[in-house]
């Protein structure tokens, strides 16, 4: 097996004032190219500190990545931290001078000292090139075993991962030899995590020595992760897909994609593909919706647009709910949900139209309708109809709630299952 270890560097995320989201996309990479990762540790702006936490995961782990604290400032020492670890000295390497001056004649900059400090590396290492930002990626390998430093920013860390350091960590690992890790998630909606237990049924029955199961539960939905050590990529992949296609058989209904995939993109890739088109109008969820369907890529090919009536008059003056309506059932209503609904489709001459009206909390409940009630109105070209939802007492994740379940209708309409 081979082993990878993943370092935060920066007093920024020991303070807790940015979360390292970076570790958790390197581990997902890493994993789908066969390390283990066993270590994510932070680290602050101080050499020794670095020096000393890499030495210690260099002794456990094959691959150290580290990320952040490369760049022009006088917080940034990394790359002096890998020099020390090394032993080597650092020296002005000719190519990342040569990337920094074009960067700096591209962008009309003053190509400063402090600047090409971002060019001293330690003897032997190799730069790799940022398309986004400065500081390059290092590699280092010294007696079998590796160090990749990235900067911080996600952007560029990404864009160097996904760039020249792919291919040398995917050789690194050929290097390496020894078992592998896989995994392979299915995602799932409109079913929670005990009944999706209960559904698959008793998992020695199913699956074979060395492949696990995990349930990952959330308000979107339950993903199901399957891992495997094995031999090869080749020998884990053949486990898993086994096991794949049993758990697919026993929950089609609720599997609405596989690996990273959203209930979001889901949806609007089935818009897409019908030719189809989505208008929407939130009380309770505030937006959430929209920026839900909007954070994907090419969402305008479908969503038309949509309207946040939060307050009654709103509802009246932009969709016409009728005030004396209000006045008599409520905002919170299967009526008003079906004609915010209905009469956004109308508004915007949308295929379908969504329409979300509840009590998100902590305040507004009452013994009839207490906090966490949601009613979501779906208007189609062949009916308008409303579902009642009682969640929780979290308004954070009741807004989520009810987003996620007006997504999987949708999803469910759109794929023609029966509603439940």
């Amino acid at each position: 097996m081979a082993y990878v270890a993943l370092v935060g560097i920066g007093d920024e995320l020991c303070i807790g004032q940015i979360v390292n989201t970076n570790a958790a996309w390197l581990a997902q990479r890493c994993t789908e190219l066969g390390f283990r990762p066993i270590r994510h540790s932070v680290v602050g702006d101080n050499v020794e500190d670095i020096v000393s936490e890499l030495r210690r995961l260099w002794q456990q782990a094959e691959l150290v990545i580290t990320t952040g604290g490369l760049g022009p400032t006088h917080d940034d020492v990394t790359t002096l931290a890998l020099a020390t670890l090394v032993e080597s000295p650092l020296h002005e390497h000719p190519t990342v001078r040569k990337w920094l001056e074009e960067i700096a004649q591209r962008r009309g900059l003053v190509l400063s000292e402090r600047i090409l400090r971002q060019a001293l590396l330690p003897e032997g290492a190799l730069p790799l090139y940022n398309s986004v930002g400065q500081a390059p990626g290092i590699w280092i390998e010294r007696n079998g075993r590796a160090l990749l430093a990235l900067p911080g920013v996600p952007a560029e860390m990404q864009a160097i991962v996904e760039g020249s350091a792919m291919e040398l960590l995917r050789a690194f690992r050929q290097r390496l030899g020894g078992n592998v890790l896989r995994f392979h998630t299915i995602v799932t909606a409109g079913i929670a995590e005990a009944p999706l237990a209960d559904l698959l049924g008793d998992p020695s029955t199913f699956l074979p020595e060395g492949v696990t199961l995990a349930f990952l539960p959330s308000f979107w939905g339950v993903r199901l992760r399957l891992s495997v050590t094995a031999s090869s990529l080749e020998e884990a992949d053949k486990r898993l897909g086994e096991v794949r296609q049993h758990l697919l058989q026993r929950i089609a209904p609720y599997v609405i994609g596989e690996g990273e995939t959203s209930l979001a993109h889901r949806v609007g890739e089935l818009l897409r593909q019908r030719g189809e088109t989505l208008a929407i109008a939130e009380s309770c969820t505030g937006g959430l919706l929209g920026t839900t369907i909007t954070d994907i890529a090419g969402s305008s090919d479908y969503f038309l647009g949509g309207h946040i009536v939060y307050s009654n008059a709103a509802k009246t003056a932009f969709l016409g709910v009728p005030e004396e309506l209000l006045q008599r059932v409520g905002a919170v209503s299967r009526e008003v949900a079906e004609l915010l609904a209905k009469n956004v489709r109308t508004a915007f001459q949308a295929t379908y139209g969504i329409g979300i009206t509840g009590i998100a909390g902590p305040g507004g409940g009452t013994p009839q309708k207490p906090v966490g009630t949601v009613w979501i109105g779906l208007a189609t070209p062949e009916y308008v109809r409303a579902r009642h939802f009682l969640f929780g007492n979290d308004r954070s994740a009741n807004r989520q709630r009810a987003v996620a379940a007006a997504l999987t209708w949708l999803y469910r309409t759109l794929q023609g299952i029966p509603e439940e």
